[in-house]
């Protein structure tokens, strides 16, 4: 008996330390630490640290929902539309030896009026003073605060600024002061063309030259200065038997200030700017086609004429001025007054396109990147039969709502 004990005490002894052997040796994983997201306050809000590297990333969104009432030229066109924008984009930097290094992009994609679309809004790499890719053209402001007008469009301005593919670098003096040089694409930029007297088919000839843009700059804390301009080469081909048609050089300048009145309310500004230019008409918010109430206009860069079967290229000259004012009534609610005059001067006699707008604007901010607003504008167009398609209006009055979220 004592015999048989001993044994089952030894088995079971035996079986305790084999399953503790076989414990240990299962290989249980230790915890680790987890690996926070560490945040990148030297570029603002919303940069983390991308993990495994000493680079820096912002994610970029956007939903915009727009209510638009038209004025429609004909019965075919829509008195109201509906659009809706998803953005979706990055900003990643990294502090490098030479310099920050930048990437960034932006694309929206669209849908309105049962059709969809895709737009590429910004896409450029930064170093050293150096911009590659697609930007805001460094002849704009980006001060306008208007849902209808900021950047180029139909006689001054359109709902989203205009982009160009460049080639840039930016010089900061230091003090406020910078300037930038740039070698634009003129494909985004480039007008119309007419044809004189005995010619028929004229247009752009392929591009030779970029537009040669540069700008000057000034900010303080009581507002900012901009002076800026852009040289462009101007040819046409051969066209309804006028051959070597000249080679000319247009140009626009724009001249444009900006000053804080934060004893209206913190955020309050008044900004006006003007622009001036010849063969560079959409520069001065002057596309190639547009319309206003039942009126249709045509615009140009320049006209081809001839005379013994030689072209020669009349540029076209346009002008542009607008202002507005912002008043912040409460930290989070802002009403905006503004107007714009445009003209656009084609060669020859009597056929001069006036254009004029008044806008007025409420917007609410209750939450940081939240907007809720509203807008009415009020337009007109007045010309000579050379440039304009007779309708029975002149003036038309349009609107605009639009909820956003931007994070």
């Amino acid at each position: 008996m004592k015999l048989v004990k001993s044994l089952l005490l030894g088995s079971a002894a035996g079986l305790v330390a084999v399953a503790g052997a076989s414990a240990a040796d299962l290989g249980v994983k230790k915890p680790t630490a987890v690996e926070y997201v560490k945040t990148c306050p030297t570029y603002g809000a919303g940069f983390f640290v991308v993990p495994g590297t000493t680079s820096c990333l912002k994610l970029i969104g956007r939903v915009r929902a727009d209510y638009i009432i038209d004025n429609p030229l004909t019965r075919a066109q829509n008195a109201n539309r509906f659009r809706v924008r998803g953005y979706v984009g990055f900003d990643h930097r990294t502090a490098t030896e030479y310099g920050l290094l930048r990437t960034y992009s932006r694309a929206f994609f669209q849908r309105e009026n049962g059709a969809d679309g895709t737009t590429l809004e910004y896409a450029f790499i930064q170093f050293g003073g150096f911009t590659f890719g697609r930007i805001t053209p460094v002849v704009e402001t980006g001060w306008n605060q208007f849902y209808h007008y900021s950047g180029q469009g139909g006689y001054g301005y359109h709902s989203d600024a205009a982009y160009v593919n460049s080639i840039g670098y930016t010089f900061n003096a230091g003090g406020g002061f910078s300037a930038t040089i740039a070698l634009d694409d003129p494909s985004d930029r480039r007008g119309g063309v007419a044809n004189g007297a005995g010619v028929a088919g004229a247009a752009y000839w392929g591009k030779r030259l970029p537009d040669i843009a540069a700008s000057l700059d000034y900010t303080q804390s009581w507002g900012s200065f901009k002076l800026a301009g852009v040289v462009r080469q101007v040819g046409s081909i051969n066209a309804g038997g006028v051959s070597n048609p000249n080679v000319k050089y247009g140009y626009h300048l724009t001249a444009a200030a900006k000053i804080n009145i934060d004893a209206l309310g913190k955020g309050s500004n008044f900004w006006i700017q003007g622009s001036y230019g010849q063969g560079t008409t959409q520069y001065s918010g002057f596309n190639p086609a547009f319309a206003i109430g039942q009126v249709a206009a045509v615009t140009s860069d320049f006209t081809l004429t001839q005379a013994a079967g030689v072209g020669t290229i009349r540029l076209a000259t346009s002008y542009a001025i607008m202002g507005a004012l912002q008043v912040f009534v409460m930290p989070t609610v802002s009403i905006s007054a503004g107007a714009t005059y445009a003209q656009f001067n084609p060669f020859g006699p009597s056929n001069t396109l006036r254009t004029f707008s008044v806008l007025g604007q409420v917007a609410w901010n209750p939450v940081p990147g939240f907007l809720i607003g509203a807008e009415a504008v009020y337009r007109n167009v007045s010309a000579s039969a050379g440039v304009i398609v007779p309708g029975t209006t002149k003036s038309d009055v349009t609107g605009r709502l639009r909820v956003q979220r931007d994070f």
